[in-house]
């Protein structure tokens, strides 16, 4: 599902999200940097206080329309400057003559690539400030674990649709116990993650696993009625509020 759903919180309670969109600042940039050979998409709010590093799904882009639309939000309500690249594989970095599906411990061998990815990414725009902040859906999600752990001045993490996988599409063993040891790494940053209740790829008792290996009180695990990609506005909502009071 391509779009935000209904949302029912685990208190019970039922609603349907109010539309999530742009606050209009006239003054948001948008730009393309390619360091090291990484494509990646800037959305610059104009006085931006540090740098919200937006991480994609599987099977998507830095060019969808659903993480572009969510890149604006993100910039537009934190004021952060946003950016995010293409993942390994994905976007313009797709191989001309790629299978479909994902080779086995796809996931975990593109780990090590994708932290030093965002480190490059990180390094070049210093000038606009440090990274403080990131938000990873789904694949973005796994990936931004390790990515967070490695880069010690995020203050702020949100992790939606994810946890330790076992959907039937994932053939990689080793990438379970490498989410778990990433996330016994949080030790700095207030995390927050964003799970539904009906999810085929991160079950209830996957995501639960990932939250318990992250250390310390300062996390928040919530669950919203919903299928894997049935993001709701309220949870993007949430995220947006979560990043803005524990960065500011």
């Amino acid at each position: 599902m391509d779009g935000y759903g209904p949302a029912m919180a685990m208190d019970g309670s039922v609603g349907r999200g109010s539309t999530v969109g742009d606050l209009d600042r006239p003054s948001l940039s948008e730009f393309r940097i390619d360091p090291e050979g990484i494509p990646a998409t800037v959305y610059d709010p104009g006085g931006g206080a540090g740098l919200l590093l937006l991480g994609h799904g599987g099977g998507r882009s830095k060019d969808s329309k659903r993480f572009v639309e969510l890149a604006r939000t993100y910039a537009n309500r934190t004021g952060l400057v946003v950016v995010c690249m293409d993942a390994v594989d994905h976007g313009e970095r797709k191989p001309p003559n790629a299978r479909p599906g994902l080779p086995p411990l796809w996931h975990s061998g593109a780990v090590e690539q994708m932290v030093g990815d965002w480190q490059a990414c990180v390094g070049a725009l210093a000038h606009l400030g440090s990274p403080i902040a990131y938000v990873g859906f789904s694949m973005g999600s796994i990936f931004g674990v390790p990515v967070v752990a490695a880069i010690r001045s995020i203050k702020a993490a949100v992790f939606v649709a994810g946890g330790v996988p076992d959907g039937s599409e994932f053939d990689d063993p080793l990438l379970g116990p490498l989410i778990l040891e990433a996330a016994s790494n949080l030790d700095v940053p207030e995390v927050l993650m964003i799970n539904m209740t009906k999810d085929e790829t991160f079950s209830i008792e996957g995501a639960h696993a990932m939250f318990d290996a992250i250390p310390g009180p300062s996390k928040q695990l919530m669950f919203w009625e919903g299928r894997h990609d049935d993001w709701p506005d309220e949870a993007i909502e949430q995220s947006t509020r979560f990043v803005v009071t524990h960065t500011g």
